[in-house]
């Protein structure tokens, strides 16, 4: 992150990334050895189990990210997120709960990003609402 660009905007580039599936751009937010607390909580260690992850949920559905909300201070931002989930697929042992192909998950959550050197270094997530809609 340079000084022409507010921690929020920068912020919004990521998510941009992330919603495109921009692997290579999306690891550049990360620093080698970030920690990543997802809302079920599980945590993920290091750029790469991030991106191999999200890999995975993304062959499985369609997921992206509006951004509702976010405010920074400092090393941390704070962000509203709202994510959808389609599932392109089957899915009897996904993330959150069991999707059938066409079905839609809907989570909104909070989450806290520091970052250092314009790098991600941790990031923890909670799920504030889930909303589930069947296929159909």
């Amino acid at each position: 992150m340079t000084d022409t660009i507010s921690p929020e905007d920068h912020f919004r580039a990521y998510m941009a990334a992330f919603n495109a599936s921009d692997w290579a751009a999306l690891s550049d937010f990360y620093a080698p050895d970030i920690r990543l607390t997802i809302g079920n909580g599980t945590e993920l260690i290091g750029r790469q189990a991030i991106i191999d992850f999200y890999t995975g949920v993304k062959s499985q559905t369609r997921r992206t990210i509006k951004v509702l909300n976010c405010f920074s201070d400092g090393p941390l931002l704070a962000a509203e997120l709202e994510s959808e989930f389609l599932a392109l697929e089957n899915i009897p042992d996904f993330t959150s709960r069991p999707l059938n192909k066409g079905d839609r998950y809907y989570i909104n959550s909070v989450a806290l990003y520091e970052a250092r050197a314009g790098q991600y270094i941790r990031i923890r997530a909670a799920v504030m609402k889930r909303e589930y809609r069947q296929a159909g």
